[in-house]
């Protein structure tokens, strides 16, 4: 484990601190600039703190009551100190086949497997974790010089004590060395005893241990005893549910040989096709030579067919069977290039998947918890966890960090915590403000959109000025949208570099300190190494542990080993910058919430290269396309100091692609295609692109696919492993040719405040790479095929047209299209190719439609714009001898079109129409001028039977005005001459006229008996108009209503029933006002009303008591209504009226000349 690690005292203390900025307000207003102006001074310590401007303080737009997010589990005393997973069926299978090739077991010696020893209280001992905790810290040898057996006990038994014995060291590694020891020279040859010295009973090297010579025979394998065994039937072992994963691991077998005997070895690796079992020597396996495993058994091969089911549990393809690993305990494959990272090389010996490998138990990961948890919960725990630790006192910061590091270590006891890590702010909300969220109503509006807006807000931070992530329109969570994290005491973000090697800016907005580690990004390699060799145990079970953040490893074991380590104290609110490809890691001293989000200025661009390559080699699903990226910043232009940076990746991506293209292009693939355009070529995001099927990286340059597998696609670098197919079977798909790659390196470099010679001269970018292959038996200049290609297909376009060579032509052009400029000759002629054989085709195509006419008179004629597009061009663009037939006919068809137009411009009788229509019809080229031919000569036709009908109703007397109206309308879009357009001219003429006189009366409200006279003379018309059967009905309703004015009259003259008179002829009279024409009795009717008026009036004011004056006014109408002839007094009711009028009119003369005498009171009440 590397040197080791010093005390936690000093673990806590020693590490240097890294620096921290203090902006001016002036400073502040720019981020990116500012991240650059300290990048020099920051970027060798891979972090730093920024504490921005006193002026600066943005809100807390989250509510504390009801924040709620879900939450993580933490076992921070397994960030280090765990074992490493391993499944302990696998193992047990390859022990046991350890024991089945040891002599002392062939021999008969031990019946099955050695009895399983037993911990110190009895509890049985787990050989499988016991071996891999040993493997961790470089074997039994490595453990012993190390003195590690400590630390081996502690990952062993979960109950051992905070102090671990002398003597129980001594037991665990006696224990090991009698039943593992062998087992470790078996599975790992290199952690044998070459170089080192003999240990000795009772050294202080290691717990003294005796051996006999038997015992000894029982650890070495002789060379007679080294067969294959795993072709008996083995025991069945239940095989755990497991998440899959690409990662791989393996138990190497090769076997030392003790005595005499000749080194030797069993290389058994099955692959898809395996033949037959053969032994090796340690030579042969050295020098690579792969050989085959006897085939599966008859038994096993019914559930797996060798060349049909066994498919790569990665890309998904039966394929390639000669380097499919099969695993040698659940038969599953998976090819070597798929594998993460990848193998070069069949591995010796017995191979088990990650799957086999790795146990639930022994699985390490952070666990999602299904419930949400609020804020107050989470506080509550955070205070039993620092209870717990540190009961009422407050620590210090440098003891929490000692405290941590114990607990990492396994030397403090278990802890569990939650870390509220990776919220995604779109989902649980930002605490910066941002535009769109509700404002809370304890905060000031302006403040609010003050900070909405702030270059510092981290929800704008990925689309400053400056950034390259500008042109990503995916909200990609961490990336384009923060992160929130919600920490409490302990809970930790282990060791990791970001995605894509991206820069990241972390804010804390409250709560308590976090403590950071940073490694620079220049050391991330020495880092790593060191890792490896600090937990080789876990790296062997997950290659690609450290992108899964879940292992913590003292800074002091790195600075023990040469690997500078800084740290930072991050304090509420401050900033914490991480640069490109720095490991980090820390962990919260207490509650808190921070933010978080990646950003990439130009400078990152280099290591974003990087981290590409990463993903690629480790088959990680990329967050998006570098390719892509680097394309679109450098087609919609950056600053000139951004284009620095920006120069050496797109030259570097142009020389890489041109080196793949070329290599795909020697090894025979020869067909290319175009892919398809974007839709918005200026942004990331909007449209997918397929990813390689085995390292999982998106295909945005190029892609290799083959019509075996059409939904399938790779990436150059692994063309080899798309299909069994020759490589001329493949095609080449690419968005962008050559020549416009080296156009966009130009563009960037000429722009670039710092040229160099070959991007000030675009053509070298061609010159400096000339491939070349062998073509029989002689090597031949790509540029030297491609111009013997251009000669070729320029005398093509000199000879009569073949279409085979045209196709042949252009298909063999493929292999040059993809080309830099070198090939726009070939894009030339290719063109040219195109276009005339598309001419050619279609001359032919055409007369083909017209000979296919001319034979049986039904087939789809070709139409004559496509004729007149094919021979109007000038300069044929080939030699086809057909367009001269077709060049007749298209003269036959124009002269054929001017007859057309000067029928349709003149007027013809309709037997000329049909007669040309014929014509046109059997001529085999079909004309635009036929449809207007045929509609005029169908609308004449229609028109004309409408006539005839309207004409035939005519003589019946049942016309329709409308529809003679609308053939009057027609008749001015005829170009035809017809007897019947006189005819309805005539006879709309005379409806018109009739028309009119009818309109004439609705206006003027005629008399009745002149109405009468005119519907008399209307009846010999033979039309139906609207307003004349208005008028008849006008006429119905006169005579209607005369009638019963009469009749009314007629009952009031006999009966004097004066009340319903009165409302008779109250209801005739407002009939009368609908009628639209004069009638004579309505002056009758009107006075008669006003007489029943009167007279009812007279009676109702005979039955009861009115005043004079209402009365009188009775009588004086009455005088006025009633005819001169008849006298009032001759009528009874207005008799007693007049008679009763007198009678008080004289009774108040009396009573007024009593009251002017002043009267006594009997004579008035007399005359009352």
């Amino acid at each position: 484990m590397g040197k080791g690690a010093p005390p936690a005292v000093a673990t806590a203390t020693s590490v240097p601190e890294a620096p921290v900025f203090h902006p001016t307000d002036e400073e502040f207003a720019d981020p990116l600039a500012y991240v650059a102006r300290i990048r020099p001074l920051a970027e060798p310590y891979g972090i730093c703190r920024i504490v921005p401007p006193s002026s600066w303080s943005p809100p807390y737009a989250l509510d504390f009551k009801a924040l709620s997010f879900p939450t993580k589990r933490q076992p921070i005393h397994r960030l280090l100190a765990r074992p490493a997973p391993a499944d302990p069926d696998t193992f047990l299978l390859d022990y046991r086949r350890f024991l089945g090739a040891s002599s002392a077991h062939r021999r008969g010696r031990r019946k099955g497997l050695p009895k399983s020893p037993s911990l110190s209280d009895g509890r049985p001992l787990d050989l499988c974790r016991l071996f891999h905790a040993v493997k961790r810290f470089g074997g039994y040898y490595g453990a012993c010089e190390g003195k590690r057996w400590g630390d081996v006990v502690r990952l062993v038994d979960d109950k051992a004590p905070m102090h671990i014995s002398e003597c129980a060291k001594h037991v665990l590694a006696q224990l090991y060395y009698e039943h593992l020891y062998g087992y470790e020279k078996f599975a790992n040859p290199q952690h044998g005893n070459k170089g080192r010295k003999q240990p000795r009973p009772g050294s202080d090297d290691r717990p003294s241990v005796s051996r006999s010579q038997d015992e000894e025979s029982n650890i070495s394998v002789t060379g007679e005893m080294v067969e294959e065994v795993t072709g008996r039937k083995r025991r069945n072992f239940s095989r755990k549910e497991l998440g899959r994963g690409t990662s791989h691991g393996r138990y190497g077998r090769v076997v030392n040989i003790t005595g005499n005997n000749v080194a030797s070895a069993v290389a058994q690796k099955r692959t898809r096709r395996n033949s037959d079992a053969v032994v090796t020597t340690v030579d042969e396996v050295s020098a690579g030579v792969r050989k085959r495993k006897r085939r599966k058994s008859d038994a096993a091969s019914t559930v797996f067919n060798d060349e049909v089911d066994q498919v790569c549990e990665q890309c998904s393809s039966g394929l390639h069977g000669d380097v499919m690993l099969l695993c040698d305990r659940c038969d599953k494959g998976w090819h070597l290039y798929c594998l993460s990272p990848p193998l070069e090389r069949v591995p010796p010996g017995n191979w088990y998947c990650s799957d086999c490998l790795n146990s639930d138990r022994d699985c390490f990961g952070f666990i999602q918890r299904r419930k949400s948890c609020l804020l107050e919960t989470f506080r509550r725990f955070d205070d039993r966890v620092r209870k717990r630790w540190f009961g009422q006192r407050n620590p210090s910061r440098i003891q929490i960090e000692k405290q941590f590091w114990e607990i990492v270590e396994g030397k403090a006891g278990e802890l569990e915590v939650m870390y509220g890590s990776d919220l995604d702010t779109s989902i649980y909300g930002s605490g910066f403000p941002r535009l769109g969220d509700t404002v809370p109503s304890s905060m000031d509006l302006e403040t609010w959109q003050k900070y909405c807006s702030s270059p510092w807000n981290l929800n704008n931070f990925p689309n400053l000025p400056g950034s390259v992530l500008r042109t990503v329109k995916d909200k990609i969570p961490g990336v384009m949208v923060p992160w929130l994290y919600i920490g409490m005491l302990f809970s930790s973000f282990c060791w990791h570099v970001e995605d894509h090697c991206f820069y990241s800016i972390n804010y804390l907005h409250w709560g308590e300190p976090k403590c950071w580690y940073g490694v620079p990004g220049a050391k991330a390699n020495a880092f790593e190494q060191v890792m490896r060799q600090a937990l080789p145990d876990l790296f062997d079970a997950q290659p690609d542990l450290l992108f899964h953040l879940v292992t913590m490893l003292n800074p002091s074991i790195l600075q023990a080993n040469s690997v500078p380590v800084y740290s930072v104290m991050q304090e509420p609110g401050n900033f914490i910058i991480t640069f490109p490809r720095s490991f980090h890691g820390g962990f919260n001293l207490g509650l808190n919430c921070a933010e978080a989000v990646n950003f990439a200025p130009a400078d990152w661009l280099p290591h974003g290269g990087i981290g590409a390559n990463l993903y690629r080699l480790y088959r990680k699903a990329p967050v998006l396309s570098h390719e892509e990226l680097l394309y679109v910043v450098a087609k919609n232009g950056v600053d000139a100091e951004s284009l620095t940076h920006l120069k050496g990746e797109i030259k570097r991506l142009f020389i890489n692609e041109r080196r793949r293209r070329v290599e795909l292009w020697i090894n025979g693939t020869v067909k290319s295609s175009l892919m398809l355009p974007r839709i918005n070529p200026n942004f990331i995001g909007s449209e997918e692109d397929p990813t390689c099927i085995i390292c999982r990286q998106y295909l945005y340059l190029s892609a290799v696919s083959c019509n075996c597998r059409l939904s399938s696609y790779v990436c150059l670098e692994h063309w080899k492993h798309l299909c069994e197919c020759s490589p001329k079977k493949h095609c080449l798909l690419y968005r962008h040719t050559l020549a416009e790659l080296g156009d966009l390196v130009c563009e960037v470099s000429l722009v670039s405040p710092q040229r160099d010679n070959v991007m000030q001269n675009p053509h070298l970018l061609n010159d400096v790479y000339v491939p070349s292959k062998k073509v029989k038996d002689h090597y031949i200049l790509y540029r030297q095929l491609a111009e013997d290609w251009v000669s070729n297909s320029e005398h093509i376009l000199q000879m009569p047209f073949v279409e085979r060579s045209y196709a042949t032509a252009l298909e063999e052009a493929e292999q040059f299209l993809w080309g830099d400029h070198a090939m726009d000759s070939v894009r030339n002629i290719t063109v040219r190719l195109t276009k005339a054989m598309k001419w050619a085709l279609g001359v032919r195509k055409c007369l083909s439609k017209i000979q296919d006419f001319l034979k049986d008179g039904c087939s789809e004629k070709v139409n004559y714009v496509e004729i007149e597009e094919l021979v109007a061009t000038k300069c044929a663009p080939c030699c086809e001898p057909s367009l001269t037939k077709l060049q007749a006919y298209a003269e036959e068809a124009k002269l054929l079109i001017n007859e057309v137009n000067n029928a349709l411009s003149s007027f013809l009788t309709v037997d000329k129409l049909e007669t040309l229509y014929s014509r046109v019809s059997e001529f085999p080229v079909k004309l635009t001028e036929s449809s207007t031919l045929f509609w005029e000569l169908s609308s004449a036709k229609s028109w004309l039977k409408k006539a005839s009908d309207c004409l035939e109703q005519n003589k019946l007397g049942i016309i329709d005005i409308d529809v003679l109206n609308k053939l009057k309308s027609e008749i001015i879009q005829l170009r035809v001459l017809l007897p019947e357009i006189d005819l309805i001219s005539k006879l709309w003429k005379d409806v018109e006229s009739w028309q009119t006189r009818c309109q004439l009366y609705l206006q003027d409200f005629p008399d009745l008996k002149e109405l009468e006279g005119f519907l008399l003379a209307a009846d010999g018309a033979n039309f139906s108009i609207p307003e004349l059967n208005i008028l008849k009905q006008h006429y119905s309703n006169c005579c209607s209503w005369v009638s019963r004015a009469k009749n009314i009259l007629r009952k009031l003259y006999a009966t004097s029933d004066y009340h319903n008179a009165v409302e008779e002829l109250t209801g005739i009279l407002k009939e009368a006002e609908l009628l639209g024409v004069k009638v004579d009795e309505l002056p009758i009717v009107e006075k008669e009303l006003k007489r029943s008026l009167c007279r009812k009036q007279a009676s109702e004011a005979l039955a009861t008591v009115m005043p004079m004056e209402v009365v009188e006014e009775i009588l004086k109408e009455a005088s006025i209504f009633l005819p001169a002839r008849l006298h009032i007094e001759e009528e009874q009711p207005f008799d007693d009226l007049s008679r009763m009028l007198k009678e008080a009119t004289s009774w108040e003369e009396k009573a007024r000349l009593i009251l002017e005498r002043s009267a006594s009171l009997s004579e008035f009440e007399d005359h009352m």
